[in-house]
């Protein structure tokens, strides 16, 4: 008993949940009609591109390189870097290349993204439009 329960403690514990990831999910997919409806108070049209910042969070290096390997894959610059007073917390950030400002690009790239990320056992924490 005691050599599976050192087996266990070895192995990566679950970072992002099936429920943390539906819920994501359905946050990001309000967040990009709400950030869609602001750009249009700017004149900000469907046919206008800009890049997009991004930040996932993972629990150990391994996920974050896996994370930073899929996001270069679509030719997205990306760096990851432990957190400094958080030892067990792992950052990857990079920015997109241009996205056009529809509704139907942010939603699909927001899906996208969070399914990515629980692929990799990641967060899909924060994006930003650059303008």
């Amino acid at each position: 008993m005691k050599i599976l329960s050192i087996l266990k403690s070895k192995q990566k514990k679950q970072f992002v949940s099936e429920i943390d990831f539906i819920t994501n999910l359905d946050m990001q997919s309000h967040l990009a009609i709400e950030t869609l409806v602001g750009l249009r108070e700017f004149n900000i049209e469907e046919e206008d591109e800009f890049k997009i910042n991004y930040i996932f969070y993972t629990n150990s290096l391994e996920k974050s390189l896996k994370m930073a390997k899929e996001l270069q894959k679509v030719n997205y610059p990306v760096t990851h870097e432990m957190v400094a007073d958080n030892k067990k917390l792992f950052l990857i950030k990079g920015q997109t290349t241009p996205i056009k400002m529809m509704h139907e690009t942010l939603k699909k790239w927001t899906t996208e993204m969070c399914r990515l990320a629980y692929q990799c056992d990641c967060d899909f924490g924060k994006w930003e439009i650059i303008r």
